[in-house]
């Protein structure tokens, strides 16, 4: 066994020895998508097809890309009781961090060049607690970065030498792959093509389009044909990614890019700032921010031939990111070990060039990658002393639990439920459940009032099901719920509160 194939042993273990140490016993459903894979899963593995079942009538699903739940689907079909199997989905999650581990110490020692580089990039990709935040949510995260991070390696192989049919093809078909487990994968497609056709690579660059297409037809050709399949109500919640998109722009115009990017930008900086600060404060963040930007300058500059693919990744997933009307953090949490390899081979730029380097350059580097070195760790000492990878999983539950518990003891199987957690409330109790919101871009943008929220959101799935219940969690929802109880002709009454929500009764028309 040589020393690589032994540094990568030691990292893979590493990574699944926390995997599996933060394996918690928390509800699914924390977030709308953890329930749906889940829900989605159970469809494949009972035969029913691809296929919403928490909502009445099952429709038929398009806005999910079917990679994770099919992984799930597998296991269920092993496993099939529910919610005993919630803990293998999550050590499943464990066993991909593994993975991630292993191949972004793969990805850095073949850009790279260095042994021990390699080995502390992905060892700090392996504890790091934005990774392991998603890991313990059964969220599609982890299954997508082994899937992206084993696409980028085939990837900048193929940059080296000129890649055979059979390589190309494989490349391209890893890339479809990826897109099928999150849409923003399909970014890969052209970040492999596009230097490929640089380099007059013609034949090898359409292998990879072609094969990519390939994989994601019959997915494409699936979404089409059941574009149609939802009521108008729930098309924001459970429609397609680009319809909602294109949905958001046609009522705002070129106004709703400015409007996102002026959320998204600062949000993202505010949260990268936060992690890599060593001192609190706009002060700090602001230096810390410039150390940053000089680092990933000076890393792009020094892997623009040696990791063309990630790069060309890198800029389009986050031109993405910052244009989508969504909350930015998950999305950067799903590529951070490539953010931190980025960090790190500024460092490594400057160890291995040194001698290039003016000595005011040289000391400005290193005392901006010292400064982010500290930062970064202080905030990983936090974490792991509050646990912050369980934070969100246990304020979920919290949330979660009194609505199931009140389900069970006051509907009957038969009824359908408006709720927040609707994915939850099915999966827990097996009531059919749908949103009490009509999901749009304006929920990022605006400041949507409880009127607006009732009348746009609530009242027009009142009018396409028959409700008996509305469950609510949250003040924007309960402030919605509470006007179509107290306006003139009323829709609701309100029957009971309890522990972080309240029920409402469905008044007869």
């Amino acid at each position: 066994m040589n020393r690589w194939t032994l540094a990568l042993l030691v990292v893979g273990a590493v990574a699944l020895a926390v995997g599996v140490a933060v394996i918690d016993g928390h509800a699914v459903g924390v977030f709308h998508d953890d329930a749906m894979y889940v829900i989605l899963a159970k469809s494949l593995a009972t035969g029913q097809g691809y296929r919403y079942l928490n909502l009445p009538g099952a429709p038929v699903a398009t806005h999910f890309p079917p990679g994770y739940p099919a992984l799930l689907a597998a296991v269920w079909g092993i496993l099939p009781g529910f919610p005993a199997n919630l803990v293998v989905f999550k050590a499943l999650n464990a066993i991909l961090l593994s993975a991630c581990a292993m191949l972004t110490a793969q990805l850095a020692r073949d850009r790279l060049g260095s042994t021990a580089w390699a080995t502390g990039i992905a060892l700090t990709s392996a504890v790091s607690v934005p990774l392991l935040v998603l890991s313990t949510m059964l969220l599609s995260e982890t299954l997508f970065l082994a899937v992206l991070l084993a696409t980028l390696v085939l990837g900048e192989r193929a940059m080296d030498s000129s890649p055979t049919v059979r390589r190309a093809v494989l490349i391209g078909a890893t890339a479809g792959v990826a897109t099928l487990v999150r849409t923003h994968g399909i970014v890969l497609v052209p970040a492999i093509a596009l230097p490929l056709l640089w380099r007059r690579q013609w034949r090898a660059a359409a292998c990879v389009a072609a094969s990519a297409v390939a994989v994601l037809l019959p997915w494409q050709l699936w979404s089409a044909a059941h574009a149609s399949a939802l009521p108008a109500p729930l098309e924001g919640n459970y429609g397609s990614y680009l319809g909602w998109w294109v949905r958001g722009f046609q009522a705002s115009g070129v106004a709703m890019l400015f409007a996102t990017l002026a959320r998204t930008v600062p949000e993202s900086g505010a949260m990268i700032a936060a992690l890599f600060s060593p001192l609190r404060g706009a002060p700090a963040h602001a230096v810390t921010l410039v150390a940053l930007a000089g680092l990933t300058l000076t890393a792009a500059w020094a892997l623009a031939r040696r990791a063309t693919v990630t790069l060309l990744f890198l800029g389009g997933y986050l031109i993405i990111v910052l244009l989508w009307p969504f909350a930015p953090s998950r999305f950067l949490w799903g590529v951070w070990p490539l953010l931190l390899f980025i960090v790190a081979s500024a460092a490594w730029s400057l160890s291995s060039t040194a001698r290039t380097w003016p000595r005011a350059a040289r000391a400005a580097m290193a005392a901006g990658f010292a400064w982010v070195v500290v930062g970064y760790a202080l905030y990983e000492v936090r974490a792991v002393r509050g646990q912050w990878w369980s934070s969100i999983s246990r304020a979920g539950t919290r949330r979660i639990e009194p609505a199931v518990n009140w389900t069970r003891a006051h509907t009957a199987p038969t009824d359908i439920v408006a709720a927040d957690d609707e994915g939850a409330i099915y999966l827990y109790t097996g009531r059919r459940a749908v949103p009490v919101a009509s999901f749009t871009t304006d929920h990022y943008l605006a400041n949507r009032s409880p009127v607006v929220e009732a009348m746009e959101g609530l009242e027009p799935l009142l009018a396409e099901y028959p409700l008996r219940v509305v469950l609510v969690g949250s003040k924007r929802t309960f402030d919605a719920a509470q006007y179509l109880a107290t306006r003139p002709s009323p829709l609701l009454a309100l029957r009971e509160r309890f522990d972080g929500g309240a029920a409402f009764t469905v008044l007869p028309r």
